[in-house]
């Protein structure tokens, strides 16, 4: 029961993971426009300005959905992955890195939600005017609306997890969300179930469902995220092709703290001497830790050096040629 809740059980575990949903949805309410709107619309302020000004205040809160989803999913997916973070540090640094292309992202997808809308209502309203094209137009532009938000359901995300042109976003996005259809429509089931809670349940769940949606779909984007992107594998054969490893780095560094220098069969890794004018000489594409001190290199007995504990400075220059 002590390990229950002890500081890595399952108590401690899962109850900051349930504060960081709350956390976050609330600062995602308030950033991404919908408490705004949801004040301006419950209090009757709208009544003091023009019917132009509020549209216009309403549209530009709304548009900040896309740089608060991306910054909240971008939080989500690394704790989804393992990785160390700092919430509300992790959701500042989403925001405000991707917020340009954000908002140009939810400026377009936006405009053309909100006139797909229109037209339907158009349509609908004055279907006598259109006849027999009002069953070809409303199917039509349903599809198209359809697709606007499956692109929105994925275009915060990648944001959050790639870096490339504001185009591309579309592209693939559009690609993804087709390509994927399975995941495509479970994120949409999660979506309308989303909404379908905060507006019709109960409102205070627009402190927690949003956090919670955003969790369950950085997990399910993840794993159609991981088929774009190169494996393990690939990238240790890219290092090795450049001539280089970062693990190597780290260990040539580690043993020389630790006065554990050692020298692979091929010489990679190695200590060189630096004569009075600092230049010394090594062969092309060898990986050198140049001494501060400019000693001899030690020398080696059975694969170790024999440096003593007076030896050991730390490097002043690494290069890889």
């Amino acid at each position: 029961m002590a390990g229950f809740f002890s500081m890595d059980g399952p108590f401690v575990k899962y109850g900051t993971l349930l504060f960081d949903m709350i956390m976050l949805s609330a600062v995602w309410t308030v950033m991404g426009g919908v408490l705004p709107i949801m004040i301006l619309l419950s209090t009757g302020l709208l009544a003091y300005v023009p019917p132009a000004v509020g549209l216009i205040l309403m549209y530009i809160f709304i548009l900040h959905w896309c740089p608060a989803t991306c910054a909240v999913v971008y939080t989500m997916g690394k704790k989804q992955r393992g990785v160390d973070t700092y919430t509300m540090r992790d959701f500042w640094h989403a925001y405000k890195t991707n917020y340009k292309d954000c908002m140009i992202l939810s400026l377009v997808i936006t405009t053309l939600v909100a006139l797909i809308l229109y037209n339907l209502w158009l349509i609908i309203y004055n279907r006598a005017s259109f006849g027999t094209s009002a069953y070809i137009l409303i199917p039509l532009e349903a599809l198209v609306g359809m697709e606007l938000i499956f692109l929105s359901l994925y275009v915060p995300a990648l944001v959050a997890r790639f870096e490339m042109p504001v185009k591309h976003y579309f592209k693939y996005g559009f690609l993804m969300a087709n390509k994927h259809l399975l995941t495509t429509v479970l994120l949409a089931a999660l979506f309308v179930g989303s909404v379908y809670l905060c507006l019709f349940i109960n409102m205070g769940l627009i402190f927690v469902i949003p956090g919670l949606y955003m969790y369950l779909a950085a997990a399910l984007l993840e794993r159609v995220f991981k088929n774009y992107m190169p494996s393990e594998d690939e990238e240790l054969e890219k290092e090795e092709l450049e001539g280089f490893s970062l693990d190597a780095e780290r260990q040539a560094i580690i043993n020389r703290y630790m006065n554990q220098t050692k020298f692979d069969d091929e010489g990679e890794y190695r200590y060189v001497k630096v004569d009075e004018s600092g230049k010394d000489v090594v062969e092309e594409d060898d990986y050198r830790i140049v001494r501060a001190d400019g000693d001899e290199k030690p020398e080696e007995k059975d694969g170790q050096d024999s440096a003593g504990p007076e030896d050991s400075q730390e490097p002043e220059e690494k290069e890889n040629k």
